[in-house]
């Protein structure tokens, strides 16, 4: 083991928490791996990192302890990962053989199941045993027979009349003597029905927002903060404001006038976590469910803002600046309005929220900021003038990414070939009568789903190390990467991209610049200040 730490993991998922299942608390499996590497010398001399998930599905690898684990095995730090079973580690049969046979194996990473008594290097040169096998797929179906089990419960659940659509709307809580039932938490409900009567009123979002805003109206997250009497960090750090998203969110929900509605998504996969927004006729409706807040007559008519107009067709509006002002008090990004003439101007959308805030008011011409940014970058190419430093670091930045690149190519490339050596062997195998035809031309597909994402990173690759080319190669090209916008007349998007990482607008307009470069190198550094 070239490294010189040992990364062990712990996982504790949602289906764990029923006390069912109390030897994989994450304390267990801790107590389970210590023990295992202090009985086995070659593994107690190294360094030892914990690495754990508590909640978390196996299913995904989008879980922020296995990545941390995985970014320091990238990083080249960890040579060995030890697990108390590969259901820990992944339950997607598919990717825990990626890790298993392919990518632990090429970065020369140890693999260690405990209680599966699996040791990749006890497999060196070959494959592993095929109850290991069995187990990743089992795990697999696991999940996925969970995955349905559950929502077909769920589903069941809700046909009887039964509240089982998660968390209850806001203004509504679940009977703690019964969780399959809402009802009306008073405070809340006033809330609800003042939201809908500014609504009638003619209020739009925004004048809404404010109006709440400056009344010191609790937002619902800080209502739940109160009623569970929770001490959540990112509540008590600053006050939370109304946004007109969570107010078209009640003025557009059904459960106001006494009905669940469910079934608004559907899952992309089984046992996947991406969902896809049905159409609003497709949802399930179970009218007169529970205890209304608002009158059906009022809730119809502020639908009539939402619901009748054909949604406006924008074109996307092109400038140099796109995507880099913010405002330097809320650090939202600056939203753009466009007039008539075309002239374009940026404002802060939380500026009307609140009589309190702080943010950027009224609003500022894109040509004006434009101006101001194109005056600095002048500045900064001057700054720059030192044509053999310039060059040095052009080509110096081109090259390592290059290295990278080439690095990367080549471990597709063997991925990609391993996949088409195990299609080979399929093939011979179902040809022999080891596979049905079924198992054959389901593990033919995989394979080749495999191999066409690989050949669709390859791609990627191919383009990148092209763009690379085009990037300063040779003396000339270096003291042109930069200094090559002197001659511009204008801000222009390419400039803008390749010196401003982003701007902060404050409320009496002072701007604030953070480059890109600074002395050649990318470290977002502050720029200068400006005054309008």
């Amino acid at each position: 083991m070239g490294r010189n730490k040992i990364g062990a993991y712990y996982r504790l998922s949602m289906e764990d928490d029923d006390g069912k299942e109390e030897s994989n608390s994450i304390a267990n499996q801790r107590l389970l791996i210590r023990r295992y590497v202090s009985e086995h010398k070659e593994l107690s001399d190294y360094e030892y990192s914990e690495f754990y998930d508590d909640g978390y599905s196996g299913t995904t690898m989008e879980r922020p302890g296995i990545q941390a684990l995985l970014e320091e095995v990238r990083q080249n730090e960890i040579g060995c990962v030890i697990v108390k079973d590969l259901s820990r580690f992944s339950r997607d049969y598919i990717e825990m053989g990626t890790y298993l046979e392919q990518i632990f194996p090429f970065l020369g990473i140890r693999f260690i199941s405990v209680t599966d008594h699996y040791d990749s290097k006890d497999y060196i040169g070959k494959t592993a045993d095929i109850d290991i096998g069995f187990k990743t797929l089992l795990a697999d179906f696991y999940c996925k027979d969970i995955s349905e089990k559950v929502k077909s419960s769920v589903s069941a659940k809700r046909k009887q009349g039964k509240y089982a659509t998660g968390n209850a709307p806001f203004g509504y809580g679940k009977n703690p003597e019964n969780p399959y039932e809402l009802l009306i938490l008073p405070e809340e409900a006033e809330v609800v029905r003042h939201i809908f009567e500014l609504s009638l009123a003619g209020r739009n979002l925004t004048q809404i927002c404010k109006t709440l805003n400056d009344e010191s109206v609790l937002t619902p997250l800080e209502f739940k903060n109160l009623r569970k009497s929770q001490r959540r960090k990112e509540l008590l750090q600053e006050r939370k404001y109304w946004q007109p998203g969570t107010v078209r969110a009640i003025l557009t929900n059904k459960n106001y006038v006494g009905s669940m509605v469910w079934h608004k998504s559907s899952q992309a996969e089984v046992g996947g976590s991406r969902k896809i927004l049905k159409p609003r006729e497709e949802w399930e409706v179970v009218e007169n469910h529970h205890p209304a807040i608002v009158r059906r007559e009022v809730f119809d008519k502020v639908q009539e803002k939402f619901f009748q107009k054909a949604p406006a067709v924008r074109n996307p509006i092109l400038y140099a600046l796109k995507g880099k002002g913010y405002c330097s008090y809320c650090k939202r990004r600056l939203k753009v309005m466009k007039l008539a003439g075309g002239k374009l101007f940026f404002y802060c959308a939380n500026q009307k929220l609140s009589s309190e805030n702080e943010c950027m008011t009224g609003s500022i011409s894109n040509e004006v900021l434009e101006t101001i940014v194109f005056e600095q970058i002048k500045k900064q190419v001057k700054e720059f003038a030192d044509l053999e430093f310039v060059r040095k670091t052009a080509l110096r930045a081109v090259k390592e990414k290059q290295t990278g690149l080439v690095r990367d190519m080549e471990i597709v490339e063997q991925e990609i070939q391993e996949l088409i050596e195990k299609k080979g062997l399929l093939l011979e195998g179902y040809h022999i009568g080891d596979y049905t035809r079924e198992g054959y031309l389901e593990g033919r597909r995989q394979l080749e789903q495999r191999i066409s994402v690989l050949e669709q990173r390859r791609a990627g690759i191919r383009d990148e190390m092209a763009e690379c080319e085009k990037l300063p190669e040779s003396e000339r090209k270096g003291q042109e990467f930069l200094l090559k916008y002197a001659g511009f007349a204008e801000l222009t998007k390419e400039m803008a991209d390749a010196f401003v990482d982003r701007i902060e607008i404050g409320q009496d307009k002072a701007v604030d610049i953070f480059w890109r470069f600074h002395g050649g190198k990318v470290d977002g550094q502050r720029g200068c200040l400006s005054e309008i």
